[in-house]
This record gives structure tokens, C-alpha cells and sequence, in this order.
């Protein structure tokens, strides 16, 4: 099995879920699209599509046309029933590709690790907490696409976590670990001065990267 992970910064990478892919038996690609890079082999090779952050806009195809390839890649997921798993920009792209608005919240942006709220039911989520304290750093928002299931909202905005078939958009990032957001903190160090986030919101209690490794493996489980 492999899968395909679409990347649009080096920092903003597999994270955690890369060891869970490995674990599960899959062979990882990295497929950088910001640097022109394009699928070599047809998309049906893969079992799973993950497109995973960024801080480019999903309706900024104009300043960033590799977008447009790839929403014709997530396009052709869907088709071809391949499961897909949008993470951040990746789930915006998603919404967008089902037919969503996406567009900048405007009730500000949330950074650093906050709660998310349980709101709906599905299979995949059978495993997660109805309070589930994740890793935030957006300022985009998007409607659900119709047809598509609210599982997760968060105080400032209601679409965190939907499914939609084998397509399952997460707003906020559930695959960083403790090195991931020390480097996200010093590469975005001017967003975090001009929002004013503290140290104190990207720490988080000890056991709660592992709890959400666990996470991440159920769901990728039941996804595939």
C-alpha cells in the first residue's frame, strides 16, 4: 500500500502520522507541489491521499496555480473512491472541491492548542473523545459541503472535522508532534507576535501527542 502526501511547505510535513503509516504497512511519497513537482505514476496506485497544510489560501489559485493541480488530483480521488485525508489547507481544498466556500473567519484565527467539541456522529470518529484538545493554526474557514458530515466545531468555528464518503476534512492538526510546532513557533515567529499568542498556548500537557498518535492510527484504520 502506498500513500501519497501532498505538501505544500517542508515544515509542514506527515508529522506523527508518518509513523503511524509505516506501522500500518504503508510506503510514504512526498509530492511538493509548490516546487512544480507532478505525479509520476497514475493516482491509482494509491490507497490514501493525505493534503496536508499551508499558508497559501484555497481561493488563491491566481497567486498559486499548482493548486489547481492538485484540486484535479483530489477530483479524481473522489471518482476513483480513493480514501482522502485534508488536513488545515488540505480540508478547506477539500470543502472547495465538493463544492464549499471557503473564505477568511471572520472571528480571528485560532493558534496554538485549544478544544474541539463532538457535534455529530460517524464511524471513522468512533474512537474520539467529545472534547478533543488540538493543535489550531488557521485563519481561513469554510462552509460544510453538502452532503457532508459535521463531526467536530470549536467556539469560534463550526466546521473543525467532516466526512464526506471516504473524504475526511480536519481543520486543525492532529499529526504535529513537539518538534513540529518549536519549528512552526520560530518559522512563523512575526505571525505570532502580530496575534499576540503566548508561549503558554503551544504547550500542552504531557501525554497528549501520544494520545493523539493513538487517534490518528484509528483513524486511518477505519479510513482505508
Amino acid at each position: 500500500m502506498k500513500t501519497l502526501a501532498i505538501r505544500h511547505v517542508l515544515a509542514e510535513h506527515l508529522g506523527m502520522m508518518e509513523r503511524s503509516l509505516r506501522n500500518l504497512g504503508f510506503k510514504v511519497e512526498y509530492l511538493d507541489t509548490a516546487k512544480g513537482e507532478t505525479l509520476k505514476e497514475p493516482l491509482e496506485e494509491y490507497s490514501l491521499l493525505v493534503v496536508l497544510g499551508g499558508y497559501m489560501g484555497a481561493y488563491e489559485e491566481n497567486l498559486y496555480p499548482f493548486l489547481s493541480y492538485e484540486f484535479r488530483l483530489m477530483e479524481q480521488a473522489l471518482k476513483l473512491n480513493i480514501p482522502i485525508l485534508g488536513i488545515c489547507l488540505g480540508a478547506q481544498m477539500l470543502a472547495k472541491v465538493l463544492g464549499a466556500r471557503v473564505f477568511k473567519g471572520d472571528k480571528g484565527k485560532e493558534i496554538g492548542w485549544m478544544d474541539v467539541f463532538k457535534v455529530g456522529e460517524h464511524e471513522l470518529f468512533q474512537e474520539f473523545p467529545n472534547t478533543l484538545k488540538v493543535f489550531q493554526w488557521h485563519g481561513d474557514t469554510f462552509e460544510l459541503p453538502k452532503g457532508a458530515v459535521r463531526v467536530y466545531a470549536s467556539e469560534k468555528y463550526e466546521n473543525q472535522a467532516f466526512v464526506y464518503g471516504k473524504a475526511v476534512g480536519l481543520q486543525f492538526h492532529i499529526e504535529v508532534d513537539q518538534n513540529m510546532v518549536k519549528e512552526w513557533a520560530e518559522l512563523y515567529r512575526d505571525e505570532l507576535q502580530e496575534e499576540k499568542v503566548g508561549e503558554d498556548m503551544l504547550q500542552v500537557e504531557d501525554g497528549m501527542y501520544e494520545r493523539n498518535y493513538q487517534l490518528i492510527e484509528s483513524l486511518i484504520r477505519r479510513l482505508i
